[in-house]
């Protein structure tokens, strides 16, 4: 089983990137849980509560699919719940963290904002995305999984991410 998980600030092309890596290694996609709790939960209301559920239904939806699939690509991670919790709240909850230390990825990929903001009512942070970028960026380095920071637009960014993915030894 091999997982690879794609992070960083809001508006990166996560999700694009995700799909379309996917669809070129013909293997599982874990969809980001989030935009699923946020169109049944109200989005303007919500609490630290809200972001430790969906940290936990990502993990099992991750934990289910790993079971079909040889190969995942994970549009989010834990990573991402404790960054939003931070930023959002002040503290990563417990529940968040035991759920980082409980999943392995065999690579990161790092999406850096080099993309123009797309308005989006889920999102929240147009104004910071460099400063979000250098929070994954740090927690990354002190970590002991590898990363690569993923740039470009378009065909250039997925051709990056494989590259990158191929600078890690990953082949899927």
């Amino acid at each position: 089983m091999m997982r690879i998980a794609i992070v960083g600030p809001e508006s990166c092309g996560k999700s694009t990137l995700g799909k379309a890596l996917a669809d070129y290694f013909q293997c599982g996609y874990v969809a980001e849980y989030a935009r699923e709790y946020f169109a049944i939960h109200p989005h303007q209301h919500y609490d630290i509560h809200d972001v430790i559920s969906i940290a936990q239904t990502q993990y099992q939806q991750e934990n289910a699919m790993a079971t079909e699939y040889a190969h995942l690509i994970c549009d989010t991670s834990p990573l991402v719940c404790r960054i939003w919790a931070q930023v959002k709240f002040g503290h990563c909850p417990i529940e968040i963290a035991q759920l980082e230390s409980s999943v392995s990825y065999h690579g990161i990929l790092l999406c850096a904002p080099d993309l123009p903001w797309q308005p989006d009512p889920l999102r929240e942070n147009p104004e910071n995305r460099a400063a979000l970028f250098d929070i994954y960026l740090q927690h990354l380095s002190a970590g002991s999984t590898p990363f690569r920071i993923v740039t470009g637009h378009g065909k250039q960014r997925l051709a990056c991410a494989r590259q990158q993915l191929s600078t890690m030894g990953i082949v899927l």
